[in-house]
């Protein structure tokens, strides 16, 4: 059997992990959980590259951070835009057929309460929990260092103080996330959100 006589299915069975055809696999997904799963695979490579240059983005504010990501995003097929107004400018956003609706909302870390806020924005202003609509991402920026203990502290405050968030999915070994859900006030329906840290001191001793 040549390479003419692949479908595209069994083309990407075979090549599918290669990042390049990220793009050709986000136009084949129908369904949402596929283009979730597609989306927070690209930012862990490109949470990954912003890690990999730090010492070049030591001044770099979320704005700025961000832009780098949506471009990343949108290079390799995954069309994302800044600060779109969706009842207030978010800071992520990502649109496909079907009305599907993905949203980022990113806050350098600076104390909890400001990380608050872009949970209370991601979850009561941006965020419907529609179908289709019903994922989403709060970002943090860490140049403080020890960042999974921040992640553990935020997750500890966030459910403390919001008696409707559970915690679907907790912090495991490397993996700087956690994963929470809670009833939109509005449609009165899921929301998921994953809390992502980005590690991004640059302090080295030598």
């Amino acid at each position: 059997m040549g390479a003419e006589d692949l479908s595209v299915r069994d083309f990407l069975n075979i090549f599918g992990d290669d990042e390049g055809l990220r793009g050709l696999r986000w136009k084949i997904a129908k369904c949402s959980k596929l283009r979730v799963e597609l989306i927070e695979e690209a930012l862990a490579d490109f949470y990954g590259r912003l890690v990999d240059a730090r010492k070049d983005k030591e001044k770099l504010g979320e704005n700025t951070l961000t832009r780098h990501l949506a471009d990343m995003l949108t290079a390799c097929g995954i069309p994302a835009k800044r600060e779109e107004d969706v009842n207030g400018h978010c800071d992520l956003v990502i649109r496909a057929s079907g009305n599907f609706l993905w949203l980022g909302e990113a806050k350098v870390h600076s104390d909890y309460g400001w990380l608050d806020d872009g949970f209370q924005q991601l979850s009561t202003r941006y965020g419907t929990a529609m179908e289709g609509r019903d994922h989403g991402e709060l970002i943090i920026y860490h140049r403080g260092g020890d960042s999974r203990n921040v992640l553990q502290t935020w997750k500890e405050r966030l459910v403390a103080a919001n008696d409707n968030v559970v915690v679907s999915e907790d912090i495991e070994d490397q993996r700087l996330y956690f994963r929470t859900e809670h009833k939109c006030a509005n449609s009165g329906c899921t929301f998921y959100t994953r809390h992502h840290i980005v590690p991004l001191m640059h302090d080295p001793k030598k």
